[in-house]
């Protein structure tokens, strides 16, 4: 078994949380409970296959340099727009469990940030 890393147990953390709100929440909409629970189960198969991906992350940077920038702008893009649809439906329970959900794709990105500047503080 491969070593997990800090965003293993973010995933973990993260999946744990948002199961925990739908179980908790039973007069949800069903369509965000299912929304909570796809996205937590989204976020338990990232914890278990985080270290796996780890590897070809690198040699896919190296091979090809690629930017730094386009992780950045996928943060930035998804909290915009989080804050936005939370916004707009006057910071309401629903729009913040929806919003939640997508904190996945944001640790996602955060793992290739991290990743490449270790591979940049190799060299």
């Amino acid at each position: 078994m491969k070593r997990f890393t800090w965003f293993s147990f973010l995933y973990l953390a993260l999946g744990v949380c948002l199961t925990a709100i739908a179980l908790t929440y039973p007069n949800l909409p069903s369509g965000l409970q299912t929304g909570l629970f796809v996205s937590a189960g989204m976020s338990y198969i990232a914890c278990i296959f985080s270290p796996s991906w780890r590897e070809p992350t690198i040699r896919f940077y190296r091979s090809r340099n690629s930017p730094i920038i386009l992780p950045w702008l996928g943060i930035g893009f998804y909290i915009i727009r989080m804050i936005w649809e939370v916004q707009s439906q006057n910071w309401t329970m629903e729009a913040i469990l929806r919003a939640s959900s997508w904190l996945i794709v944001v640790l996602l990105f955060a793992e290739i940030i991290v990743i490449t500047w270790q591979v940049n503080s190799e060299h």
